[in-house]
C-alpha cells in the first residue's frame, strides 16, 4: 500500500480546505499539522496525524509521495531527509540556498510569497486567477475537483427546527485586520429587529465547541475566515463578505453568497488597515442578501 505524506499546518482555514483531497487519496496517509488542528482532522483508519516536531519518527519510511503546501524553510529542510519517490509543492534548493517549488504546483505558488516572479506579479496573477484552490490543489496531483466536500472530526446533523437563527463571526486573524468589517453591531441589530435570533459567535476551548457553537445557527454572517470553512463543512447557509481576499479562490458547495467589496482590487491582500476600503460594503447590501438567504431557505 502506499505511503502519502502531507504537510499543510496552518492557517487552520486552509487546513480545513485541504481536507477535500483525503476524499481521492489511496494508501496509508500521514500529515503534519498544528496542536489546534489535531482535533478536528477526521478520525479514520488511514491516517495518521502528527505535529511537526515529531517528523523524525517518519524518517524510516518510504514514502510514494510527500505533497508539502507549507512555506517554511526549516519543514523543506526536514523533509528533504525523508525518503519519498517524488515531492510536489515547496522544497528546499540546497542549491540556490532557498526555497523553491515543483513544476506541479506552479499555479498555486506562482501566487505565493515565493513566487519565482516576485510579489508584485504574484499579487497580479492571484487577482486574475478565477479557479479555486480545490481545483488547483487536485491538479497539482494529477486530479480533477468534482466537489469533494471537507472532511473534519464531526459528525453533521440536520438541523431539528424551522426557526431561523444566524451566527456571526466579526472577528478575523491579526494578520488580515482588513477581514473585520466594521457594521457587524448595526447589522446584528437590523436582523434582530426584522424578528430572527442573532449571536456572536466568541472564542472557545476547542474547536470542536466552536464548530457546536456555528451548528445551532442555520445561516452564517462572517468573512473570509475560519468559520466560513467549518459552516461550508456544516452545510450552513453562509453569507461571506470579501473586502481584502479572493472570493475566486473559495469553492462555494452552492452554499454561499459572496459579497465582494467594491473597493477589492485596492485591497488585494494587503495587510495594513485602510479605512475606506473597509467601508466599502454596505449594511444594507448584506441584510438584502440576508433577506434573499431566508426566502430561500422557506421555499
Amino acid at each position: 500500500m502506499k505511503n502519502i505524506l502531507i504537510c499543510k499546518i496552518g492557517a487552520l482555514g486552509d487546513v480545513v480546505r485541504t481536507t477535500s483531497i483525503l476524499r481521492v487519496l489511496k494508501g496509508n496517509i500521514f500529515w503534519i499539522t498544528s496542536k489546534e488542528a489535531l482535533e478536528i482532522l477526521p478520525k479514520i483508519k488511514n491516517l495518521r496525524v502528527l505535529t511537526p516536531e515529531r517528523i523524525n519518527i517518519l524518517r524510516n519510511l518510504d514514502f510514494d509521495l510527500i505533497l508539502n503546501l507549507e512555506e517554511d524553510e526549516n519543514l523543506a529542510k526536514n523533509l528533504s531527509r525523508l525518503k519519498t519517490k517524488k515531492l510536489i509543492g515547496v522544497y528546499f534548493d540546497f542549491k540556490k540556498n532557498k526555497l523553491s517549488y515543483t513544476k506541479e504546483s506552479r499555479k498555486w505558488y506562482d501566487m505565493s510569497l515565493i513566487s519565482k516572479y516576485g510579489k508584485e506579479k504574484a499579487d497580479l496573477l492571484k487577482w486574475k486567477n478565477r479557479k479555486s484552490y480545490q481545483e488547483i490543489l487536485f491538479e497539482m496531483i494529477g486530479k480533477k475537483f468534482k466537489g469533494e466536500e471537507y472532511w473534519l472530526n464531526y459528525r453533521i446533523r440536520p438541523s431539528k427546527t424551522k426557526e431561523i437563527i444566524v451566527a456571526i463571526e466579526k472577528r478575523a486573524g491579526k494578520v488580515w485586520p482588513m477581514k473585520v468589517w466594521p457594521y457587524y453591531d448595526e447589522l446584528k441589530r437590523k436582523i434582530e429587529k426584522a424578528g430572527y435570533k442573532v449571536f456572536y459567535l466568541k472564542q472557545r476551548r476547542s474547536l470542536i465547541d466552536y464548530m457546536k457553537d456555528i451548528d445551532k445557527a442555520n445561516i452564517l454572517i462572517c468573512g473570509d475566515t475560519l468559520a466560513m470553512h467549518l459552516g461550508l463543512y456544516l452545510r450552513k447557509r453562509i453569507i461571506a463578505l470579501f473586502l481584502c481576499t479572493s472570493p475566486w479562490e473559495i469553492y462555494d458547495y452552492n452554499r454561499m453568497e459572496k459579497i465582494i467589496n467594491p473597493y477589492l482590487k485596492e485591497a488585494f491582500y494587503r495587510r495594513d488597515y485602510d479605512e475606506k476600503l473597509v467601508k466599502g460594503i454596505k449594511v444594507e447590501k448584506v441584510f438584502e442578501v440576508f433577506q434573499k438567504v431566508v426566502n430561500n431557505s422557506k421555499s
